[in-house]
């Protein structure tokens, strides 16, 4: 290979190399952000997680499998995954009056039994 080639190469290579690291680095700061959101919601609510599950609970009676804050919203609510005759139901409880706020089955959870079925 001829020098200015080499070097051509090489210039293409560093570059590549810093788009890869400014696009990690800009993703890891969108995963910070959404975390200390995330967290900063968590803290405002005024009923714990295990609260939100029984109420879930209740309202379906079914057994939670999956809890977590809800990141779709601006305020805090937990999104609870209940199982009940072998359905998933996805229930968004209230973090700070404990309300449920809806009642849905989780499409995921249904499309993929339907994948299996097929």
């Amino acid at each position: 290979m001829n020098k200015p080639y080499k070097t051509i190469l090489s210039a293409l290579f560093t570059i590549a190399i810093f788009s890869v690291s400014a696009t990690n680095s800009a993703q890891a700061n969108e995963s910070k952000e959404k975390e200390i959101q995330e967290l900063k919601l968590f803290n405002s609510a005024k009923i714990s997680l295990i609260d939100a599950i029984k109420v879930a609970e209740q309202k379906t009676g079914g057994k939670a499998m999956e809890a977590e804050v809800n990141d779709n919203s601006d305020t805090i609510q937990f999104e609870i995954d209940v199982l009940k005759d072998g359905k998933t139901h996805e229930v968004i409880v209230d973090g700070k009056t404990g309300s449920v706020l809806n009642v849905s089955l989780d499409d995921e959870a249904n499309e993929s039994t339907k994948n299996e079925k097929e």
